[in-house]
């Protein structure tokens, strides 16, 4: 209710586009749990396939049913698109590339916000609408993707596009440029699944762009993850912690947001340290009211920074208390770790080597236009 109300207000007035007319449509599919196990078993027949995921434990049911109902999507979506006056391709996740991005004029992604967050990783530039499709409604948010009541109707959700009653979120992009690397960065490592491989011209080693968050640290979890770091150009903290998550505001209501929250009972144990008549509908106000506040406006240019589990005082800042969390325009960071990583958007994993640099920044070119519809 609340992204309805905000950026239906925000967008009164504006000049829309029409979406599809004459218009090259790229439609990438999300590949299902069961598409995965005969990707990684290709000598495995269907019945031994199923046999061996319930020998493991995993409720065929669920898989079975989640995979017809992605692909009943599917057919519904390009069913739709058939209709229209455009010309269009579709493939699968696992086949995405450059250039088939790079020819559409519009974007649809079938899946989840999975799905999304690959697709828009390979969008190079900020006037090519976005549109997400939650194909598991049954099972999934899909937080990034049309309301959950557009997957129920597709025939209905593509007629209410084509009477162009949508509008678009600018979502910004967090653009993280490396300096000082004495040799040139290996390509990164794909963990949305690891046997769908990263294609060499798909990613640029030098500036890579994240939608809903960064990560950097030790790729050891257990180990500290040790960095220089200047927020807004101030003076430059070294810090010793688990990592450090650099967030956008659409990532806010993300990873960030686990960060950073807390429980009705976390307020109701630190006020019952001090006070002892703190009744439960104030804590869960208070609680209410400070999570809330967590998350912002996908299109604002702010980036929010966490440091994971501070350890240690900082070093070369004038006051005694580290600020753990903060909005920001701009960070530096060099790294001190013994195996740095930057991971953008949970799923594409850098080599971030000892005493290499970083600049986060969030532009407005570097946006993604999301296509959203108004939900009466």
């Amino acid at each position: 209710m609340i992204i309805k109300k905000t950026f239906k207000q925000m967008c009164i007035g504006r000049r829309y586009m029409q979406l599809w007319k004459g218009k090259k449509v790229l439609l990438v599919a999300k590949y299902t749990r069961v598409e995965r196990e005969r990707l990684e078993h290709p000598n495995v027949s269907e019945k031994q396939l199923l046999k061996q995921l319930s020998n493991q434990g995993a409720n065929l049911k669920t898989i079975l049913e989640s995979h017809n109902e992605h692909y009943n999507i599917v057919k519904e979506v390009t069913a739709a698109i058939n209709r229209l006056d455009v010309e269009s391709k579709i493939i699968n996740l696992k086949d995405i590339n450059t250039a088939a991005v790079s020819w559409a004029d519009v974007l649809i992604a079938i899946g989840g916000d999975g799905t999304f967050l690959v697709m828009s990783s390979y969008v190079q530039n900020n006037q090519t609408p976005v549109v997400g499709i939650n194909s598991n409604p049954s099972s999934s948010l899909g937080y990034l993707c049309l309301p959950e009541i557009c997957s129920r109707n597709i025939q209905n959700t593509f007629d209410t596009l084509e009477k162009q009653k949508y509008f678009f979120i600018d979502r910004r992009r967090i653009r993280v440029s490396m300096k000082n690397t004495k040799n040139k960065m290996e390509p990164p490592i794909n963990m949305y699944q690891d046997f769908v491989k990263i294609r060499p011209d798909s990613h640029s080693s030098h500036d890579m762009l994240a939608l809903n968050e960064v990560f950097i640290g030790d790729k050891m979890p257990g180990r500290t993850s040790e960095m220089e770091c200047k927020f807004d150009g101030n003076m430059p903290i070294k810090i010793k912690s688990s990592g450090l998550c650099i967030s956008t505001g659409t990532g806010s209501s993300a990873w960030s947001y686990a960060l950073n929250k807390i429980s009705v009972n976390e307020v109701r144990r630190i006020l019952n340290y001090k006070f002892h008549q703190i009744s439960e509908q104030e804590c869960i106000k208070i609680a209410n009211d400070y999570n809330k506040n967590l998350v912002y406006r996908p299109d604002l240019e702010y980036l929010q920074y966490t440091i994971r589990e501070p350890t240690g005082r900082s070093l070369w800042q004038s006051n005694d208390e580290l600020i753990k969390s903060d909005k920001i325009k701009q960070a530096e960071v060099e790294t001190h770790c013994e195996e740095g990583c930057i991971i953008l958007d949970g799923f594409l994993i850098y080599v971030f080597p000892k005493g290499a640099q970083a600049i986060l920044t969030s532009r407005p070119e570097d946006s993604i236009k999301s296509v959203m519809i108004n939900v009466d």
